[in-house]
């Protein structure tokens, strides 16, 4: 393929210029075409129907800086005949690596991520993931967001196996799984029944991970529950302890928050039993998410000795738990109490219009008029620096996660 006939290419091919340097990706073939065996590693023989896709502009996002490579250059490079074995995925790959020598300055891990992702968009998803399997054999880890289109092709084809595979090897490469792996997981999840499958999953996981801090896990017990899958999310939770797997604070954070929510309390206080014997020391995230949820499902005297044990283990109150506690005597009719917290919370926090709101209509119910009067002439002054309603809706936006299973 002479570097003339590029002249003749559409406009896009003015933002390629020729390597001087001679980027040596024929010498990265000879490095791959040393493992005579990458074919006969898998287990039995695989044949795989479709073609190899061309990594053409109309295959390829243009938003991605690779759609500027020239159409009919990458459509001469990758057209390969309809069934292909192991070997004739290899062959075609290395054949593409080794064609775009002196035609582009992309480095080998971005030629393997737009590679595998065309493999993906043609359907060739079995391909796609054979060849991520000796790519990392090689140490050759594919970019995140192509991991990400792996692992929605995957859920799309309903294969959890290959779900798996892929997940396994995003942990096992040099980048943390986001947001969209963790939504991914949690649609696996959703289609599997298979109970099995997925505490095997879940042991891989933490053998994976087992030298490591468990935000892996505690991302995914989190996502899975606000996915609405709140069972699995329990069974996950429930499997790493028979593992005596990692934990942390933010692990049991994560489950006192999902079985409060669901109006669980027993589990709820069983499960914050566990924490402390198991010598996690529970944090003000431990004792607001236990307040709150308590306060909600009208616990008040709990509330109470959670607020005392804080104070016991030397944990200040933040603005959410003066605001829980004193919604919460107020509605069990304990003005003095809620009163007198409202006073202290003054000192350290600044209030929230909220709070001035649950006071006031308590000490009404109370029958407390003057003391409600007071408060609301205190509120309406313009001496008192008061949190609004839109500081709490840009805190709740920020806050807010959602995960969207998009109907599978």
């Amino acid at each position: 393929m002479s570097w003339r006939r590029f002249h003749r290419s559409p406009p896009t091919a003015i933002f390629f210029r020729f390597n001087r340097h001679r980027l040596d990706i024929r010498a990265r073939v000879r490095v791959l075409e040393e493992d005579d065996g990458f074919a006969t590693r898998a287990a039995g023989e695989r044949s795989f129907h479709g073609c190899h896709p061309l990594l053409s502009l109309c295959s390829v996002s243009t938003k991605s800086k690779y759609s500027m490579m020239p159409t009919n250059c990458i459509h001469r490079l990758f057209t390969t005949k309809g069934s292909v074995n192991q070997q004739e995925v290899m062959k075609a790959f290395k054949h593409f690596l080794s064609s775009v020598t002196d035609v582009t300055t992309l480095s080998m891990k971005e030629m393997c991520n737009i590679y595998i992702e065309n493999l993906v968009r043609s359907g060739n998803l079995s391909d796609s993931v054979y060849l991520l399997g000796y790519l990392h054999s090689r140490e050759i880890h594919l970019d995140l967001i192509t991991y990400n289109i792996l692992l929605n092709a995957a859920n799309e084809a309903n294969s959890f196996d290959i779900f798996t595979e892929i997940f396994k090897k995003l942990l096992l490469s040099s980048m943390p799984p986001d947001f969209t792996s963790y939504v991914n997981a949690a649609k696996a999840f959703h289609k599997m029944s298979d109970t099995n499958q997925l505490l095997k999953f879940i042991r891989d996981v933490s053998e994976i991970t087992t030298d490591r801090e468990p935000t892996v896990m505690n991302r995914i017990i989190f996502i899975t529950a606000k996915s609405g899958q709140l069972d699995k999310s329990l069974l996950l939770f429930t499997e790493l302890k028979n593992l005596k797997a990692r934990m942390d604070t933010v692990t049991f954070n994560t489950v006192l928050l999902m079985l409060g929510r669901a109006g669980i309390v027993d589990q709820m206080l069983s499960e914050f039993r566990l924490m402390k014997d198991l010598g996690h020391s529970p944090d003000i995230i431990t004792y607001n998410t236990l307040i709150n949820c308590l306060r909600r499902l009208g616990r008040f005297d709990m509330c109470k000795d959670f607020a005392k044990e804080m104070g016991e283990r030397g944990i200040n109150f933040d603005l959410r738990t003066y605001t829980a506690l004193i919604d919460a005597f107020g509605r069990a009719g304990h003005v003095n109490d809620a009163m007198r917290i409202f006073s202290e919370m003054r000192k350290s926090q600044c209030p929230s219009v909220y709070v001035y709101r649950a006071m006031i209509s308590n000490l009404r119910k109370a029958g407390k008029f003057e003391l409600a009067l007071n408060l609301l002439e205190d509120m309406n002054s313009n001496t008192v620096k008061l949190i609004g309603p839109e500081e709490f809706k840009r805190k709740k936006k920020r806050g807010k996660l959602k995960v969207d299973l998009g109907g599978s």
